[in-house]
């Protein structure tokens, strides 16, 4: 009989689902939710961030400040080891203010913010007007002797388009279905993307010198969005590399009228005044770190991250205050509800993000793995990932073997609907146990794609699991993504609550889990950059 009563049970756990053997601790989940829901501080670490501090472009002292912040603040609550960790960056930047007007064929003011990491005008400068787009390093010789001492608008003016009426927008079951469904990748999707990142970045550099040796005086952008939403995002801060000549980037609706006008026989003259300020004292820029100690001498590890650097037309509240909010959030639940966790769990709030996961790629190299840094000249203009990714041999630390996940969070403010599995098969029956809790929140969805973009991608890169959850897009894309209206009130407190939540049961289940989250297999060599010439 006891035999029959065996079999039987062990039919009845076969037929379970996988995640049904995952273990979950629903009374920890209950103490999250109770602290997260009913005693949270996520708004008010945001509203520090982006209304007091403001923009934090790395190396600036908006960056720094948010740095030291944020370390005494998880001091406050309770964790230890709270420290900065460096990167060798480059210059520092501020832009404080910027007047540019059209004075002919009338005079009327222009909306326009300075480019990052060009100078400032020394005063006003004035001049005419030329519409030269140049998409790429082909274009030069078309403009070659033409440009001295204008003012050039670089950017094509593409035909015009209905706009979209979705601006705001919630995942729907039929996209998350979609999401969920795996995408057969063909080719070698890492190695293109990997290639356009180059390119799209190096670019910067090339035109802008192209520009100061043509005699140009200022350069003028075209912000990719309409509505007057302006985005002046730039790449110049490798030291020895920065911009010579001013540079704005101009709402889309002035930017066409200007080139209207050109194209219509009228001469285009306009003036452009902007204060800026380079910081060169220290060329390192910083990471903010702390944790929660595990149990033991040499405990594993796990980790949540958020980059904690933005661009500086906005307050950089949806990118990536938020996501910084969340994950200072739950370690704060954690604290709060007693956690002493078996592993050790740590917050990584990263610098340099923007310019190419400068914070998470150094934690890489200092932490967990030693790898040579690539030599091409293709590569001069580009971070430490870019210089570091791909390249073997990879010599791993001791604190590879003892590092379990990574979380992160950085896609706008919208809530959590799931989480990115980055095609590891093993993962799957554990995140959809860790999320059953979750699904009246609306997070319920595990895909194996992979999504990039983010700081989990160095973790990723090195064969370490590293995931970022999907989220709700609302108007992250459409309107405030490195727009000047990114700011504290397109931020909403129940899906920052949610996510803070989530990031905490996320965190605790690695942590008390018996073994570490399972791995996929180590990457192996493969030529992803080759040092050949361009175009």
């Amino acid at each position: 009989m006891k035999q029959v009563i065996a079999a039987a049970l062990c039919a009845a756990t076969m037929a379970l689902p996988a995640w049904a053997q995952e273990p979950v601790d629903l009374e920890a989940i209950n103490k999250i939710r109770d602290e997260g829901f009913n005693r949270s501080q996520v708004m008010e670490t945001l509203r520090h961030l982006t209304d007091k501090i403001g923009p934090r472009l790395t190396g600036s002292p908006g960056m720094l400040e948010a740095n030291n912040w944020t370390r005494d603040k998880l001091t406050e609550w309770g964790l230890e080891n709270a420290r900065l960790e460096g990167f060798e960056f480059g210059a520092g930047w501020t832009g404080e203010r910027s007047e540019v007007y059209m004075t002919a064929p009338r005079r009327t003011q222009l909306y326009a913010l300075p480019l990052t990491w060009h100078p400032g005008t020394e005063g006003v400068l004035e001049g005419e007007v030329i519409h030269a787009p140049i998409r790429s390093k082909k274009d030069f010789a078309k403009w070659k002797g033409k440009l001295e001492g204008k003012i050039v608008l670089v950017s094509r003016l593409p035909k015009q388009k209905p706009p979209s009426n979705k601006v705001f927008t919630r995942r729907d079951e039929e996209n998350l279905a979609k999401t969920e469904e795996y995408t057969v990748p063909t080719g070698d999707p890492a190695k293109v993307g990997f290639e356009s990142w180059i390119k799209y970045k190096s670019f910067f550099y090339e035109l802008e010198q192209f520009l100061a040796e043509e005699g140009a005086i200022a350069m003028v952008r075209r912000s990719p969005r309409k509505a007057m939403l302006i985005e002046a995002t730039s790449y110049q801060y490798k030291t020895g590399k920065n911009a010579k000549i001013p540079g704005v980037g101009m709402s889309y609706e002035h930017y066409a009228r200007a080139v209207r006008l050109l194209k219509s026989g009228e001469k285009v003259r306009m003036s452009i005044d902007v204060d800026a300020t380079f910081y060169t004292e220290d060329s390192k820029s910083y990471s903010t770190l702390a944790e929660i100690p595990g149990k033991g001498r040499r405990p594993e590890i796990v980790m949540a991250g958020a980059h904690l650097d933005s661009w500086f037309v906005g307050d950089g509240a949806a990118d990536n205050g938020a996501g910084t909010a969340v994950v200072m959030e739950a370690v704060r639940i954690l604290k709060a509800i007693g956690v002493e966790p078996n592993r050790t769990i740590r917050v990584g709030l990263w610098g340099g993000e923007e310019q190419g996961y400068y914070g998470s790629q150094q934690y890489i190299l200092d932490h967990l793995v030693e790898r040579p840094k690539n030599p091409s000249e293709t590569l001069q203009y580009m971070g430490t990932y870019e210089q570091y990714y791909g390249q073997f041999p990879m010599i791993l630390k001791p604190e590879f073997d003892r590092f379990s996940a990574y979380f992160n969070l950085d896609n706008g403010s919208g809530k959590i609907r799931g989480v990115y599995g980055e095609g590891n098969s093993a993962i799957v029956p554990i995140f959809n146990a860790w999320l059953e809790p979750f699904h009246d929140l609306g997070a319920k969805t595990v895909t194996l794609n992979a999504t990039g973009g983010t700081d989990h991608e160095p973790f990723d890169d090195v064969g370490l699991p590293g995931f970022q959850f999907i989220q709700d897009p609302l108007d992250y894309g459409t309107q405030l993504h490195h727009s000047q209206i990114d700011t504290f009130g397109h931020v909403y407190e129940k899906d920052l609550k949610q996510a803070s939540i989530i990031m905490a049961s996320f965190l605790y289940h690695a942590a008390m889990r018996d073994e570490k989250l399972p791995r996929k297999p180590l990457p192996t060599a493969k030529a992803l950059i080759e040092d050949e010439a361009e175009d």
